[in-house]
């Protein structure tokens, strides 16, 4: 009887423990949280948006147009009373080459070279040419191809500027006209001096071979709105449209690698063979906006009722129309209207207004 209990305690003992660790178990198991990666996930229902500068930078390939190098010569005879003559000296459409006679000889760069005097009335290309190289130039009238009174007073006026003191206001003397092939070339070598006698057909100066125009071979659709600058080699010119004509941006980019390579392409043969306008190889650059837009950074989900570019996200009950610029690495860049830059996004397609 003795041995027998505490035989029995013990039992007893094993007993109860075993059935508090039991309930202990058992409460743990009930009262603990789950680990998160046994929890069931949680659907996000909305995302923060950033903002960032977007320049809307793009590649393109640009043809070079050239003008090889090119005579100057005068339509009228007489002694040279000026002549501001010098190598590598730019001359501008529109201004004084020289002095005939104490009478200054323009340079002006038509497309149709002058060949005829006009007056009222008359009509043709080389009237056309003449217009539209005035209209370029700042000057008011309709380039109709018809001489009128707009365009003899254009033309006097241009004379007038150019250092004419009693400007032919009744007729254009094309003899007082020297074509040149751009609207600005570069002198290669004088071939008068003042107190020369010149014969009408005589050559004033020679003009080195020069970039008349840079433009985007295939321009490129849906461009942020905005001025745009144009890099070739590291050298950034500002550009309009598709193309650059501006004397001193062409001369930018005539001093880089990339069309110095092109130059000297053209030189040993890939030129136009009949000396007009030539193109060499195509040339890389990269166009973007001068002035960063701020863009909004949001999930591709967030976007909505989406038709080509245009599209919509939801902030809180209201509808946000936005214009998509770019995308990257899972991220949509877009347009909002200067006064909208909401905090977040809604991607929970169930909670969106209707994008109106």
């Amino acid at each position: 009887m003795r041995a027998w209990f505490p035989r029995a305690a013990v039992i007893a003992v094993v007993v109860l423990a075993l059935l508090a660790s039991g309930a202990t178990s058992v409460w743990l198991w009930m009262t603990a949280e789950p680990p998160h990666s046994l929890a069931a996930p949680r659907i996000a229902t909305s995302a923060p948006v950033s903002y960032q500068d977007y320049t809307d930078r793009r590649g393109v390939t640009l043809r070079v147009d050239s003008q090889p190098d090119s005579r100057l010569e005068s339509g009228t005879g007489g002694r040279v009373t000026s002549f501001p003559c010098a190598p590598g000296e730019v001359v501008e459409s529109g201004s004084a080459l020289a002095g005939i006679d104490g009478r200054p000889l323009v340079a002006l760069a038509t497309a149709v070279p002058l060949w005829r005097e006009l007056g009222i009335g008359d009509r043709g290309e080389d009237v056309t040419a003449l217009q539209k190289e005035l209209v370029r130039l700042g000057y008011t009238l309709t380039a109709d191809g018809t001489v009128g009174r707009r365009t003899l007073a254009a033309a006097a006026t241009m004379f007038e500027r150019a250092g004419e003191t009693a400007p032919d206001s009744e007729r254009v003397d094309a003899g007082r006209i020297v074509w040149i092939p751009a609207a600005s070339v570069t002198i290669g070598e004088c071939r008068t001096s003042v107190g020369e006698t010149q014969q009408a057909g005589d050559v004033l100066a020679t003009t080195s071979g020069a970039t008349t125009r840079v433009s985007v071979i295939e321009p490129i659709a849906d461009l942020v709105d905005g001025e745009r600058t144009l890099t070739v080699d590291s050298v950034a010119v500002p550009i309009e449209g598709a193309g650059i004509d501006d004397p001193a941006a062409l001369a930018a980019l005539a001093a880089t690698p990339s069309l110095q390579r092109d130059d000297a392409a053209t030189a040993t043969g890939r030129g136009d063979p009949a000396g007009e306008a030539a193109s060499g190889g195509a040339i890389r650059g990269t166009i973007e906006l001068s002035t960063p837009v701020r863009v909004g950074v949001v999930p591709p989900s967030a976007v909505y009722a989406i038709e080509g570019a245009a599209g919509c996200v939801a902030t809180g009950d209201a509808a946000l129309r936005v214009r998509i610029v770019g995308s990257q690495l899972g991220q949509t860049f877009v347009l909002f209207d200067a006064e909208q830059r909401p905090d977040t996004v809604l991607l929970s397609s169930a909670r969106r207004p209707a994008c109106t």
